[in-house]
């Protein structure tokens, strides 16, 4: 007969609820299907347009929110969301217009593991070439730091310039290639996502519904 393992072999249980917590996130964020993920409604918060976008904007075309939403896992929220966009612009990817995406994490996420996901939908939705993937996954480690709940990244797509990125208000990183930018924010963005329904939350529209069964 086999020995029961001692309770002091056991992860302590803060141990254990972070371990389930980072399982989820990370297989929520590689399969992205909708058995793994949803996104809360469309609604509109009253919040203000992060200070680092006051930079990117004038007055003739203030910052508004187009839409947010919640990446969940089984009911645990990994990030909120929220899509800015200059003047109102609809669908700002497909038109190529001034925007902005901000993520207040809620979990803890390695550096590494933002960019490892990250690359792997880029070159999912768009057709990379070898010399893209590995130069931007040299820029990207250079980038992107370790998340804990509590933090948060904007990215801010400039048409024809670039990407730049803020980590909690402070600018971290310009990436100068425009095509970076289009493949990156078509992780949430692209009607190939793997998150439609966050998708269409961040765009404003309605949620999708579920087909009848009759």
């Amino acid at each position: 007969m086999l020995p029961c393992p001692k309770s002091h072999h056991r992860l302590p249980s803060e141990s254990r609820r972070h371990f389930a917590q980072k399982l989820l996130l990370l297989a929520g964020l590689a399969t992205g299907g909708r058995a793994w993920a949803q996104s809360d409604a469309p609604r509109r918060p009253s919040r203000t347009a992060p200070a680092e976008l006051s930079a990117f904007a004038n007055p003739a075309t203030p910052w508004q929110l187009l839409g947010n939403g919640a990446l969940r896992f089984f009911g645990f929220k990994a990030y909120d969301a929220y899509l800015w966009v200059a003047g109102g612009t609809p669908s700002p990817l497909v038109n190529k217009a001034l925007f902005a995406l901000e993520i207040d994490y809620n979990a803890a996420v390695t550096g590494e593991e933002i960019v490892n996901v990250s690359l792997i939908e880029m070159a999912r939705l768009r057709r990379l070439t070898q010399d893209q993937v590995k130069a931007w996954n040299e820029q990207m480690q250079k980038t992107f730091p370790s998340v804990k709940s509590g933090d948060k990244l904007t990215g801010v797509y400039v048409p024809k310039a670039g990407t730049r990125f803020f980590f909690n208000g402070k600018l971290i990183s310009e990436i100068n290639d425009p095509a970076f930018g289009d493949a990156f924010f078509a992780i949430w963005l692209d009607e190939g996502t793997k998150r439609p329904e966050l998708r269409r939350a961040l765009l404003g529209l309605p949620a999708l519904t579920a087909p009848s069964s009759n």
